[in-house]
């Protein structure tokens, strides 16, 4: 008897040990996966880079169709992985009575293709580790469709 009760404790530490990692790995892994989009979403803050209306649809917003503010430089957007996030007005306000912190939600759809912050969901254009731009479709003065675009970067 003195030997059997020895040798089943030991056998019982080691089982414990070789194979507990085997069956919390897995649900360890499965709790704490994310993709790939959001992951580069919510790994640092975003901020401002530059906004405006595309008017000659090339794709890019060039100075004379930048309407950056200049409070609007040191803005600040920061996402969670729970789908909300922190909007932190910079040192100016850009109107009296501002927030200095903003929560909001986000949510990707369309298949990953739209992100929507605050609003209705913007076509992600750019989704990467150093820049963020979406954009949704407008109108300009002649009524011809034009982009307004939105960037971030780190």
């Amino acid at each position: 008897m003195k030997t059997i009760t020895p040798k089943l404790i030991i056998l019982s530490f080691f089982s414990a040990i070789f194979i507990t990692p085997f069956f919390t790995s897995c649900s360890k892994e499965a709790a704490h996966t994310i993709d790939r989009q959001t992951a580069l979403l919510i790994e640092k803050s975003w901020k401002f880079e530059i906004y405006g209306l595309d008017e000659n649809n090339n794709g890019v917003i060039e100075e004379s169709e930048n309407n950056m503010l200049a409070c609007e430089i040191d803005d600040i957007f920061t996402f969670h992985a729970n789908g909300t996030g922190v909007f932190e007005g910079g040192t100016t306000p850009c109107s009296m009575g501002e927030p200095a912190v903003i929560n909001f939600n986000w949510s990707f759809s369309n298949n990953g293709t739209e992100l929507a912050i605050f609003a209705a969901p913007e076509k992600i254009n750019k989704l990467d580790a150093n820049i963020l731009e979406v954009y949704y479709m407008d109108q300009n003065s002649q009524g011809q469709p034009v982009k307004y675009i939105r960037r971030f970067s780190h």
